[in-house]
């Protein structure tokens, strides 16, 4: 988790091409927000930051 992700990459030759990029990008961003909540959720903290009693 600490360790940098690559980018997603795929040849873009066909629009179908392009969504699927598109597709992995978001998958990808999804589970970073999971990470972030989970980290959060460890470190107590809500998900703007502050501390949760």
């Amino acid at each position: 988790m600490i360790e940098p992700r690559p980018a997603p990459t795929r040849v873009v030759t066909h629009n179908r091409d392009l969504l699927q990029l598109l597709a992995d990008y978001e998958a990808q961003r999804i589970r970073f927000n999971a990470d972030r909540l989970g980290v959060a959720l460890i470190l107590g903290h809500d998900e703007v930051g502050e501390e949760v009693e």
